[in-house]
């Protein structure tokens, strides 16, 4: 299973998830299957509220689970679609 995470910055597991995933500076993947770390850095992160593209930005990636502190019905339905 590939779990993501929006962190504040990327140190491979020992990152911190950051508090809200649209102002996120990276995500990390982990693939649970063989413990695997892959990190997405956001070159859009700190920008306004709803200025930040991390859906689109996570597209190319495959991921079974996102893990979030915050994250607003935008996001969620983005997601969802």
């Amino acid at each position: 299973m590939k779990v993501c995470f929006p962190v504040d910055s990327d140190r491979g597991l020992d990152s911190l998830v950051c508090e809200h995933f649209g102002q996120a500076p990276g995500f990390v993947l982990v693939d649970t299957d063989d413990m695997t770390v892959t990190s997405v850095q956001n070159p859009q992160d700190g920008r306004e509220h709803g200025q930040c593209a991390p859906v689109a930005l996570l597209a190319g990636t495959s991921m079974d689970v996102l893990v979030v502190g915050g994250i607003g019905r935008g996001a969620i339905m983005k997601l969802n679609a």
